[in-house]
C-alpha cells in the first residue's frame, strides 16, 4: 500500500495562518504516517539596494536563531503526536520561488500553508506568497483560511 503522501511541507512564517497550517499539517501527517518538513524563509535585505553591512548579516544571525528555537518548540510539538518533523532556515530575495524550488527538489507531495488577512491595496498590487505558490506547485496545496 503506498502512502497519500509521503512529505508534507509547511512554509512557516510564525504568524497565525502557519501555525494553523502546522498544526493541520501534523494531523494529516499522523493518519497519513507522512513526514513533515519546516521551511521558514529570510527575505535577504540589501543596504542602498547594493551590498550588506555587518549590521544586517547580525540582524539574519539573530533571525536565524530565533527561528531556530520556533522550529524546536514546532519539532516538540511534532513529536507528542509521534510525527517525524525536519526543519530549514534559508535565505532569499523571493520566497516563493525557494520554497517552489525546495519542495521539487525534496519530492513534496503536499504543501500547507495558512493565508493572513491583507488590506485591499496590498491584494490588489502585490501577489502573496500563496498565490505565487498555488500557480506554480504541480502536487496538492492545502490552504486554510
Amino acid at each position: 500500500m503506498t502512502k497519500i503522501f509521503e512529505h508534507i511541507l509547511i512554509p512557516y512564517n510564525g504568524y497565525s495562518g502557519s501555525q494553523k497550517a502546522f498544526k493541520k499539517a501534523v494531523a494529516l501527517a499522523q493518519i497519513a504516517k507522512s513526514k513533515i518538513t519546516i521551511l521558514t524563509c529570510i527575505e535577504e535585505r540589501s543596504t542602498f539596494g547594493l551590498f550588506k553591512t555587518k549590521t544586517s548579516k547580525k540582524e539574519v544571525e539573530n533571525e536565524q536563531k530565533s527561528i531556530t528555537l520556533e522550529h524546536e518548540k514546532l519539532g516538540k510539538y511534532a513529536n507528542e503526536y509521534n510525527v517525524l518533523v525536519n526543519s530549514k532556515i534559508i535565505t532569499s530575495n523571493s520566497p516563493s520561488l525557494a520554497i517552489l524550488e525546495f519542495a521539487e527538489k525534496h519530492n513534496v507531495d503536499l504543501i500547507v500553508m495558512g493565508m493572513n488577512r491583507r488590506n485591499r491595496y496590498e491584494k490588489r498590487h502585490y501577489p502573496t506568497t500563496v498565490e505565487d505558490i498555488s500557480k506554480n506547485f504541480n502536487g496538492a496545496i492545502l490552504i486554510l483560511n
